[in-house]
C-alpha cells in the first residue's frame, strides 16, 4: 500500500450542549454550522469547495488544502468565525444559538473509506474535546468561541511572530483524554484568556499532589516520651522538623 500521508492544516469544530437539545433542534443546529462555517470561510478568504469535510452531527473535521497558509488560518479564520456565530446568533431563538469550540493543528492525514487516518486527526480530536476548552466557555459566559491551538503551531507561528496575535493572547492548558496527554494554547477571541478560571488540573509531566505524608521525627521514640509529627512536605535549609519532650521517671 501506497504512504500517501500528506501534512495539512486541520481544523475540528464541536458545538457547545449539542446533546442537551431536542431532536428537532439538533437538526436545525446541525444546519446553522454548516452555514455558520460557510460564512465564515467567505468572510475570511477561504474556498470552502476545496476543503475536505467529516461531520460528526455536532461538528466537523476539516481537512484543509495542502497549499493554505497556516497564518491566515490562525489570523483571519477565527475572527471571522466569531463574526458569523454573532450573526447567526442574533437572529435565532436562544435554543438555536451556537457557541463553539475549534482545535487547530497541522499534520499528516490520509482519506480512509470511514473518514482520515492520522495522528494529527487523534490530536486535533483530543484537543477539540478537552476540558480546557469546555471550561473556557462556561467561564466566560459572552465568548461565542474558543480556540485551542497545537503546541507546534504555537511556537512556530505565534512565538516566531507570524500572526497578528501575541503570546500574550494564548493560554497553555492540559490535553487529557483517554491515552492521550498532552497540552494546547488557549485562545478567547475578544477576552483575556489569563482572567477566566479554569479549575485546571495538574500539566502533563508536573508532580502529582500527593496526600499528606507523615514525617518522623528523627530519632527512636522512647517510652514516656513526647513526639510531635509533621504532616505534609517539609522543604528549606536548617529546618527544624519537630520538638521532643522527653520525661525521665
Amino acid at each position: 500500500m501506497d504512504d500517501d500521508f500528506t501534512r495539512r492544516v486541520l481544523l475540528n469544530l464541536d458545538v457547545e450542549n449539542y446533546s442537551a437539545r431536542t431532536d428537532v433542534d439538533q437538526d436545525l443546529v446541525q444546519r446553522a454550522l454548516v452555514d455558520v462555517v460557510e460564512d465564515a470561510a467567505a468572510r475570511a478568504g477561504f474556498d470552502l469547495a476545496r476543503w475536505q469535510v467529516q461531520g460528526s452531527g455536532d461538528g466537523q473535521l476539516a481537512v484543509l488544502p495542502a497549499e493554505t497558509a497556516e497564518k491566515r488560518v490562525v489570523d483571519d479564520l477565527p475572527s471571522a468565525l466569531a463574526v458569523a456565530l454573532a450573526a447567526h446568533n442574533g437572529t435565532a431563538r436562544r435554543e438555536l444559538r451556537l457557541r463553539l469550540r475549534v482545535a487547530v493543528h497541522q499534520g499528516l492525514v490520509r482519506a480512509t473509506p470511514n473518514g482520515y487516518a492520522g495522528a494529527g486527526v487523534v490530536t486535533v480530536s483530543r484537543m477539540v474535546d478537552s476540558a480546557p476548552g469546555r471550561k473556557a466557555l462556561k467561564a466566560c459566559p459572552d465568548a461565542v468561541l474558543v480556540v485551542l491551538l497545537s503546541p507546534l503551531l504555537y511556537a512556530d507561528l505565534v512565538v516566531q511572530g507570524h500572526t497578528r496575535l501575541a503570546p500574550d493572547d494564548f493560554r497553555e492548558v492540559p490535553v487529557v483524554t483517554k491515552t492521550f496527554d498532552s497540552t494546547a494554547w488557549l485562545h478567547l477571541p475578544g477576552f483575556d484568556v489569563h482572567a477566566i478560571t479554569l479549575d485546571q488540573t495538574a500539566s502533563p509531566g508536573s508532580e502529582p499532589e500527593r496526600e499528606p505524608t507523615a514525617v518522623p521525627v528523627p530519632g527512636a521514640a522512647v517510652p514516656g516520651s513526647h513526639n510531635t509529627t509533621v504532616h505534609g512536605d517539609v522543604r528549606g535549609r536548617n529546618v527544624v522538623i519537630g520538638v521532643q519532650n522527653r520525661f525521665e521517671r
